[in-house]
C-alpha cells in the first residue's frame, strides 16, 4: 500500500578494485590446518615452515571462510551486506579484502579454485575436533604428510 512497507534497495560501493580483479569469479579454499587458541583467536600450522600463525581478526575471518563454497565476488558482498543499514559500507572493503587474500595465498594458506570444494577432513576442523588417527590417514592418502 503507497510503497510505505517497501524495502529500500541496499546500494553498495562501486568496488571498483573486485570489478577489476582477475580471481573475483575464483573460489577459495584453506589448506593448512589449524586449531583454536582460546574462544576468539586460532593458530595456523604452517605446512612449508616449521611454525605456528597467528591473526589479526580480518585475515582470520577469511582464513576460517575460506571453505571452498563461496567466490571472492561472493564473499565481498557478504561481507558489505553484515554493515548495518545506517552504517556506511567502507569504499575500500573490496581492497582490504584482496590485500589479505594475496597475503593469505602468498603464506600458502589458502589457494583459489575454479569450483566449489569441500574441505578434507583435516583442515575443516579445528585440529582439537578431529580423530588424528583418521586425519593422519587421510593425509598420508592425499600426499600432505609422508610416514
Amino acid at each position: 500500500m503507497f510503497g510505505l512497507f517497501k524495502k529500500k534497495e541496499r546500494t553498495f560501493p562501486p568496488f571498483e578494485d573486485l570489478k577489476n580483479s582477475s580471481i573475483k569469479n575464483k573460489f577459495f579454499t584453506r589448506v593448512a590446518r589449524w586449531d583454536w587458541l582460546d574462544e576468539s583467536k586460532i593458530h595456523v600450522i604452517d605446512n612449508n615452515a616449521p611454525r605456528m600463525i597467528t591473526m589479526d581478526p580480518w585475515p582470520q575471518h577469511i582464513f576460517l571462510e575460506a571453505k571452498g563454497q563461496i567466490t571472492i565476488h561472493e564473499f565481498v558482498y557478504e561481507m558489505a551486506s553484515q554493515y548495518g543499514r545506517k552504517e556506511t559500507i567502507p569504499n575500500e572493503l573490496d581492497k582490504t579484502v584482496l590485500e589479505i587474500i594475496d597475503s593469505l595465498l602468498k603464506d600458502k594458506l589458502i589457494t583459489l579454485i575454479e569450483s566449489k570444494l569441500d574441505l578434507p577432513y583435516y583442515f575443516d576442523k579445528p585440529i582439537s575436533k578431529q580423530n588424528n588417527e583418521k586425519a593422519n590417514k587421510l593425509m598420508l592418502e592425499d600426499g600432505l604428510i609422508k610416514e
